[in-house]
C-alpha cells in the first residue's frame, strides 16, 4: 500500500490499524488535533479548520487515507457534528483530492441504516440486513455518517477518486474510549469479578458486534482491493449474539461473576438486529474471522496485563493536564 494517512490514528480502532499497517512494512502518519504519542509520525492538525489542515499537509503526499476520525455519538449539539463528522470528513476528501491520493477509505456506521440507541427501535425490512436494505436515519448522529457516505460516493462518481466505505457495527475490544467508553465501563467491572452489566436489555435480545481486529483487517483488505472502489460495505463480526451468549461467554472467562443485562445502551433496545457480510465476501474476499467470546478474551488478557490500571492512570493525568502515553 506505501504511505498511509490515518485521521484517528490515535483511538479505539486506529491503533490496531496502525500497528497491522506497520508490521506489514508500510510506512503510517496519523493526523489529529491531540499532541503526538508514542514514536508514530503524526500530523497536528484540526480537521474542522480546512486552511489549517490545508497548511499542516502542505506538499504531503500519500498512498491511501484511511478516515476514522469522528465524534462517537450524539452531543446534543447539531452544528458541532455536523462540523467534525460532515465537514470533517469533507475537508480530508477535499485535500486527497487536490494532492491525488489514489485511494480513501471512511469509516461509517450500521447506524446510517437508522439503528442507534439514543432513537426508537425499528426491526428491519429484512434480515441479516445487506447493503440494498433502505437508509432511514432519524437522529443526528446516523444522519451525519449517511452523509459521510454520500460525500465519499461522490467524490468517486465526480473526482474519480476511489473511495470505499464501511458500516461498522459496535466495535468490541480492549482499551475502550471514545466510541468503545461502554466497553472500558464493562471492562472495569469485569476486573472487579463481582457483577457486569452487558450491552442488551434481555436475554432474547440480538445485537451484532465486530471485534476490533476484525475492522482493521477489512480496512486493510478494502484498500488494498481495486474491486472495492465506489462502495459501501458493512463491517460486522461473523454472526449476531443473543444476551443470553453473551452472559454465557462471559461466564465462561470470568467464573462467579453476576451477569445482568440492562446496560444504558442497545442497539436492538430489547429486539433483534443482524447484518450480512456476503457482500464483503463476494467482492474481495473479506471475512471477519473473531467471535464475541474473543473479543471478550481480548480485554480479560489485557485486564490481566495491566491494561486497565495503565489507562486509568492516562486518564487522570490528562484530566490534570498532565502529558501521558498508553
Amino acid at each position: 500500500m506505501g504511505h498511509v494517512l490515518i485521521t484517528g490514528a490515535t483511538g479505539y480502532v486506529g491503533r490496531e490499524l496502525v500497528r497491522r499497517l506497520q508490521e506489514r512494512g508500510d510506512r503510517v502518519t496519523g493526523l489529529g488535533r491531540s499532541e503526538p504519542r508514542g514514536d508514530l509520525e503524526y500530523v497536528q492538525a484540526d480537521l474542522t479548520d480546512p486552511a489549517g489542515l490545508r497548511q499542516a499537509l502542505k506538499g504531503k503526499t500519500y498512498d491511501c487515507v484511511m478516515h476514522l476520525a469522528s465524534l462517537p455519538g450524539d452531543t446534543g449539539d447539531p452544528r458541532e457534528m455536523v462540523g467534525l463528522n460532515v465537514n470533517g470528513c469533507l475537508n480530508i476528501l477535499e485535500f486527497a483530492r487536490q494532492s491525488k491520493t489514489p485511494r480513501a477509505i471512511v469509516a461509517s456506521s450500521v447506524s446510517a441504516y437508522e439503528w442507534y440507541p439514543g432513537t426508537k427501535f425499528n426491526p428491519p425490512d429484512y434480515a441479516p440486513v445487506d447493503e440494498n436494505h433502505p437508509c432511514r436515519p432519524r437522529d443526528m448522529y446516523s444522519v451525519t455518517k449517511r452523509m459521510q457516505e454520500e460525500l465519499a460516493m461522490t467524490y468517486f462518481h465526480q473526482y474519480d477518486m476511489a473511495t470505499t466505505v464501511l458500516r461498522l457495527t459496535a466495535v468490541v475490544g480492549p482499551r475502550g474510549s471514545g466510541g468503545g467508553r461502554g466497553w472500558r465501563a464493562i471492562a472495569e467491572n469485569l476486573s472487579q469479578g463481582e457483577k457486569v452489566q452487558v450491552p442488551h436489555f434481555s436475554a432474547e435480545e440480538v445485537c451484532h458486534y465486530i471485534d476490533f481486529r476484525d475492522v482493521a483487517r477489512m480496512f486493510i483488505a478494502a484498500a488494498d482491493s481495486a474491486e472495492t472502489a465506489g462502495q459501501i460495505f458493512n463491517c460486522c463480526g461473523p454472526g449476531p449474539t443473543s444476551g443470553a451468549e453473551f452472559q454465557e461467554s462471559v461466564e465462561k472467562l470470568f467464573p462467579g461473576i453476576k451477569v445482568e443485562f440492562g446496560f444504558p445502551w442497545s442497539m436492538a433496545q430489547g429486539q433483534a438486529i443482524s447484518f450480512s457480510m456476503e457482500k464483503a465476501k463476494q467482492v474481495f474476499g473479506f471475512e471477519p474471522i473473531y467471535s464475541l467470546e474473543d473479543s471478550l478474551r481480548s480485554i480479560k488478557e489485557w485486564i490481566d496485563a495491566g491494561g486497565l490500571e495503565e489507562a486509568q492512570k492516562a486518564d487522570a493525568g490528562y484530566e490534570s493536564g498532565v502529558s501521558t502515553s498508553e
